[in-house]
């Protein structure tokens, strides 16, 4: 998005002084959370949620200076279950529920199936509603009802409405938002265009959006909000000047496990900012009011510096958090920034560079606080004595027993994980109990007839997979251990691997894509966050294996296996080899810099990273390592659906074994797996691993 020089105007001032407070400005700043002056500024956005008792959140608005919000419950459902609730804020900052939405009589018109309704308020005072229901049959269709609200009574429209509510619901328009006197609209083609409240073209200037970017809200003022994946762009009407007003950061959104759903100005130039996970059936949104407060002081002290190879949403999430609980300012910044081309996430940076100069930092006495340690020597750090000892000053009693002492040495405690991969097999339990290890596993997968997922299999096959690296990924975190030992390559092990990749390629596995890299072209190697999201699918339970996984989601996903095969259970074990090898990795690990200068802020950070607050978050990062966090996300996921399990979850994953990767040897490994898959005969394939190794085998030698 264009982000040009600020402009700040009298009776916006207020508005602007947060984002200036924040030390943000016009220029992308992507890869840090946020910063600040040196000074101890006062003013500043707190952030209050005032979300209704049902939340689901299908409108929202400022008409005459009231906000309305309009709700549903049972969303995703026929419409005749959901109950429509119009509430509206009176002066005493209270929700009072109004009459007269009309959505019940509007349900009895419209056909049964899955239904997901829309209200419009317009700038009159007019309600509308739209109702989309999705037909299921031999194939899934929609149909859209509209209605106008008139004392009461719901009346179907069989044309669009004229004016301001026509345009909110023509299918070539994406959103409406009213600034003043004039309606800024935002095409399908990511346009934006302007008119009066009649719908008549007005000629303006407008900014131009990029993909991402969409119009939010306006405000009686006359300039309108964009979002831009969470940050909360300012733009004057009738001008491009852009101003950040909430970025993430001290004084803004701090749910890194939701998204902004929709927004609305209120009196007092208020910000209300509805946020969502996007799933209708979790029903877990927030409305979070942002008021500016003159009053509010930061606290005077020095700025705490993060740092990572990649960046973490549970990092972030936590930084946030830790913010605007002590006041303190803190910056978190990462070296290699993730894209996507052609489908493949990419990396922009060099690792090496990035470790070589954060060594040199470390060695000379510098460098950051906190160090994300993901993807980095933690054993050398700690050889060389380059992290702090955080025996005694982090409460580690509530995390997962197997999780706190993988850093644990005879001299102190030096790293902590945040955040854990474990490798986990879930199915109904008549499934589960074929599947005795990998191998058995790799055995039914070599017998089905086609484990490759587009979408048209004939047959559900146990496993799906899109291509080879998937594959790859569901086994070698098991094997890894045998294939490298004492700091060299086990030939054997290596060999019987690929063997076992082999034997799934030549059966069920024929038809897999084997396009996908397993490295950067770039020189830059793979790590968990980059490559696999939802890569493995249990079409079974849809449970099975991902790295990027979330506990909540498993009633859902056990409910659509229900359906399928008569069972209301689910069950989850460790996937473990014959010999009884298990992998849970553990990620997020932080640690404190041995010489930073704010070691009581640095400690507070990492508990932070532990706390209900932020493990709670269903992030994409792992799964918690708080065992209340993962017995609560657990039981959610299972009681939204109504189905059940018999599953320790938490036993399950203390009984698993801590596997800490090297995306390096990884690399190796999987330049060899291609060259197999690919036809080379198995030789020159365990050459290639050996060759892939070496170097970076001999420098940690």
């Amino acid at each position: 998005m264009k982000k040009p020089l600020r402009l700040i105007c009298g009776a916006l001032a207020a508005l602007f002084a947060a984002a200036m407070l924040a030390g943000c400005s016009g220029e992308d700043n992507s890869n840090a959370s946020s910063s600040a002056p040196s000074a101890a500024p006062t003013g500043g956005y707190v952030e209050e949620d005032i979300s209704p008792d049902h939340n689901y959140n299908v409108g929202l608005f400022t008409v005459d200076g009231v906000l309305n919000a309009f709700t549903v419950e049972n969303a995703a459902t026929p419409l005749s279950q959901q109950t429509a609730h119009w509430y509206a804020m009176g002066q005493d900052g209270q929700w009072q529920e109004q009459s007269g939405s009309g959505f019940e009589q509007l349900a009895a018109q419209v056909e049964e199936g899955t239904a997901y309704p829309t209200a419009y308020l317009t700038q009159e005072g007019k309600l509308y509603w739209s109702v989309t229901v999705i037909i299921e049959g031999a194939e899934k269709n929609s149909e859209t009802t509209l209605f106008a609200v008139e004392n009461g009574t719901a009346q179907k429209l069989d044309t669009l409405p004229a004016g301001e509510a026509g345009l909110a619901f023509s299918p070539d328009i994406v959103s409406v938002a009213a600034c003043g006197d004039t309606l800024l609209t935002m095409t399908t083609s990511m346009k934006l265009n302007a008119c009066d409240l009649s719908g008549a073209p007005v000629q303006m200037e407008l900014a131009e959006l990029e993909m991402g970017s969409r119009v939010l809200c306006g405000s009686a003022d006359g300039y309108y909000l964009l979002d831009d994946q969470n940050n909360i762009w300012h733009y004057t009407l009738g001008g491009t000047t852009a101003e950040l007003a909430l970025d993430g950061g001290r004084y803004s959104i701090s749910d890194a496990g939701l998204f902004v759903q929709s927004a609305a100005v209120g009196p007092d130039e208020t910000l209300y900012v509805e946020m969502s996970d996007g799933n209708m059936a979790s029903g877990n949104s927030r409305l979070l009011r942002y008021r500016w407060d003159s009053e509010l002081t930061v606290s005077i002290g020095g700025e705490l510096t993060i740092f990572s190879l990649y960046r973490s949403d549970t990092v972030e999430a936590a930084v946030n958090a830790w913010q605007k609980s002590t006041g303190v300012t803190a910056s978190y910044t990462w070296a290699l920034e993730e894209g996507s081309e052609d489908g493949y996430t990419t990396v922009s940076g060099s690792r090496e560079d990035a470790l070589t100069q954060l060594n040199t930092q470390l060695l000379a006495g510098a460098g950051p606080d906190v160090l994300v340690l993901d993807d980095m020597q933690v054993d050398s750090f700690i050889e060389k004595g380059l992290l702090m000892d955080l025996s005694g000053q982090v409460d580690t009693s509530g995390m997962l027993e197997n999780m706190t002492g993988v850093w644990q040495t005879e001299t102190g405690l030096f790293a902590l994980p945040a955040r854990c991969f474990p490798l986990l097999a879930g199915a109904d339990e008549a499934t589960l109990s074929t599947i005795t290890d990998a191998e058995t596993l790799a055995g039914l997968l070599a017998a089905e007839l086609n484990i490759y997922d587009d979408g048209r299999n004939e047959t559900t096959p146990l496993l799906a997979y899109y291509n080879t690296v998937q594959l790859f990924d569901t086994f070698y975190p098991l094997y890894a251990k045998d294939i490298w030992q004492d700091g060299q390559l086990n030939e054997t092990a290596c060999r019987q691997f690929y063997e076992l990749l082999g034997q799934i390629r030549t059966g069920g596995g024929a038809t897999l894509k084997n396009t996908a890299p397993f490295d950067r072209p770039d020189g830059t190697y793979y790590h968990p966050q980059n490559n696999t999201e939802g890569a493995f699918t249990n079409c079974l339970c849809r449970a099975f294996c991902s790295p990027v996984y979330s506990l909540n989601g498993l009633g859902g996903n056990f409910y659509y296996a229900s359906r399928a095969s008569g069972a209301n259970a689910g069950e989850v074990k460790a996937l473990g080899t014959a010999s009884g090898t298990t992998s849970i990795q553990p990620v997020c690990t932080v640690g404190v810099n041995v010489s930073t200068q704010n070691p009581d802020d640095a400690v507070q950070l990492i508990q932070t990273l532990l706390s209900e607050e932020v493990q709670q978050q269903p992030l994409y990062d792992g799964v918690p390592v708080l065992k209340s966090a993962v017995l609560s996300q657990w039981e959610e996921g299972f009681a939204q659906y109504g189905t059940s399990t018999s599953t320790d979850i938490v036993a399950v994953l203390e009984g698993m074994e801590p596997n800490i990767p090297s995306t390096v040897l990884r690399s190796a490994v999987g330049a060899g797996a291609q060259q197999y898959l690919d036809g080379t005969n198995l030789d020159d394939a365990v050459e290639t691993a050996r060759q892939e190794s070496a170097l970076w085998l001999a420098e940690q030698g």
